[in-house]
């Protein structure tokens, strides 16, 4: 399984629905998560301006990701969504040594032009 961040600003529709009948959204979306076998690590609201919401979720890969966010984004609860891969400090070195690996058939664009 894959980590992931989701982020995303609720709507106005969001809040009326909230205000309306206060409830644990977390429980209200364990049915979606479960559907797709992915697991939720954390599950926080923000004050924050962009964004006011923040998740951390496993998946198991990223077609799984933006199928869950195209289910999120049609509900209309929601001004915008994003989700990013997020990688540990192995996977993150794994990653770099595959570049250090390849970068000897990297030419730059200074070395094609002549700059060095």
């Amino acid at each position: 399984m894959n980590t992931y961040i989701m982020y995303g600003k609720s709507s106005s529709e969001y809040a009326a629905g909230m205000v309306s009948k206060p409830h644990n959204r977390i429980e209200v979306v364990q049915p979606l998560v479960d559907q797709f076998n992915m697991k939720i690590r954390e599950f926080l609201f923000t004050n924050g301006e962009s964004f006011n919401w923040l998740g951390v979720c496993e998946a198991e890969d990223d077609t799984t990701m933006e199928a869950v966010m195209g289910i999120i984004l049609s509900s209309g609860n929601w001004e915008n969504m994003h989700w990013s891969r997020a990688y540990n400090s192995s996977e993150y070195k794994a990653i770099y040594e595959k570049a250090h690996e390849g970068m000897a058939s990297y030419v730059t664009t200074m070395q094609v032009a002549g700059g060095n």
